[in-house]
């Protein structure tokens, strides 16, 4: 399986009358594009506004972050199987991408037909929050989205991302017939017999757990949000998008993931990826998992193991075990975690096995109103001008304009290089 990966750079992004790229330079038709989101008689408003590093501005209320990539030759498309995209494996052909730019959905639309879920991620464009994530280094193209709220949520929630994934496709089409000014090749050719086979294990939260429902948004593979058993995907498939979730664009920029292509061949054979899903509500079903996805990274021909995940608590329990199963299949673990905060009053690895022999922490994540950074007041807020005050309860208000502290985003895969020392 063979991909070719063309980058576009964008340094500059204006609005204008056609959507067009030209020597770094993106023009957007904010009207046209309005009239696109429009033409879906479900969506009942949008206004498009562009966020620019070091701006003082502040990103409320976001649902996803999306880079425009359309696939140019081969089967499929890019970010396959939401919203009724085709399910057609992807990851062959050549694929264009808009570097360093996002369309960034927003809207307070829960995510779940039941419970209280508040959309408290948000970026600041500058200040001491800029580098908290990688999107505040990104020129964000901000859609923020009024759906018919008289339809079911899953049904609101479709149409929003479907008209964020159409700005996103619009505007990537503005690459096809144009040739790259980098084009790089992602291929799993190359073994070196005497290198260890090493697979990425990437482990993903699934919304059925909290909605019993099969199309409750959430993080998607090939467009399946349910619980499923293990899937063995070629890395490529990641690269075009086959799992999506409120982080597209860092699923498809993993650094974990590039490093580990980059050194297949010369360090150690890449043999493949393996996703799972987590949050199963048996200890039966965790283990089973966990243990199927050892025993698939073992018939992939693997030595050697990364674990990565992108939830907490419940989660936690079904891929400790996957690094223990995997042990036990005398695969070697790495372990990239993020650790429960100090006032949860428990040990920073939820369930801290022996076999858990090689962990990377990613930090904290998220932290209480009373704890950490406080980021100054803004200029500009885009999107809802409040946020949920505490991350943990979804309790409680604050203007998104002020002075706020956390939610530290999630480094799940390696972006920042932030880091504590504790005395």
């Amino acid at each position: 399986m063979r991909l070719e990966l063309g980058t576009f750079p964008v340094h500059e992004v204006v609005l204008g009358s056609s959507n067009r790229w030209r020597s770094g330079t993106l023009e957007v038709d904010e009207q046209g594009l309005i009239a696109e989101i429009r033409s879906d008689l479900r969506m009942l408003g949008a206004t498009i506004e562009l966020a620019t590093p070091g701006e003082s501005v502040r990103i409320t209320s976001i649902r996803d972050v999306i880079e425009p990539r359309v696939k140019v030759e081969g089967a499929g498309t890019v970010y396959p199987g939401v919203c009724g995209r085709p399910v057609t494996t992807v990851g062959r052909g050549r694929t264009h991408r808009l570097a360093g730019v996002s369309v960034i959905e927003i809207s307070e639309v829960q995510r779940l037909a039941r419970g209280t879920y508040g959309n408290s991620m948000f970026v600041d464009m500058s200040g001491p929050g800029q580098d908290m994530s990688p999107y505040g280094g990104l020129f964000n193209l901000c859609l923020a989205l009024e759906v018919d709220e008289s339809l079911h949520v899953e049904e609101q929630n479709e149409a929003l991302h479907m008209a964020t994934l159409r700005v996103s496709d619009l505007l990537a089409e503005t690459t096809r017939g144009l040739d790259p000014p980098t084009l790089e090749v992602f291929e799993l050719a190359g073994n070196d017999p005497s290198l260890p086979g090493v697979v990425l294990i990437s482990c993903h939260n699934s919304p059925q757990h909290y909605a019993n429902s099969l199309t409750a948004s959430g993080t998607a593979i090939y467009g399946f949000t349910r619980q499923t058993p293990p899937w063995a995907l070629h890395p490529n498939e990641l690269l075009d998008g086959a799992i999506t979730s409120r982080d597209s664009w860092a699923l498809v920029n993993n650094p974990t993931l590039l490093e580990m292509y980059r050194r297949h061949g010369e360090d150690f054979n890449l043999v493949g990826c393996i996703a799972i899903r987590t949050r199963w509500s048996a200890q039966a079903e965790k283990d089973v998992t966990s243990l199927q996805c050892a025993k698939l990274a073992a018939l992939l021909g693997a030595e050697g193991a990364v674990v990565t995940w992108d939830a907490g608590g419940n989660d936690f329990m079904e891929v400790i075990r996957t690094v223990q199963a995997c042990e036990n299949e005398g695969i070697v673990t790495v372990f990239m975690t993020g650790e429960e905060p100090a006032h949860t009053g428990g040990p920073p690895v939820l369930e801290p096995l022996p076999e858990a022999r090689a962990i990377v922490s990613v930090g904290v994540g998220q932290r209480l109103p009373t704890d950490g950074m406080p980021f100054p007041p803004v200029d500009r807020v885009i999107g809802p001008e409040t946020l949920v005050e505490d991350t943990n309860t979804h309790e409680g208000t604050i203007s998104a304009r002020g002075t706020v502290r956390g939610p530290r985003w999630p480094d799940h895969y390696g972006f920042t290089r932030r880091s504590a020392l504790e005395f």
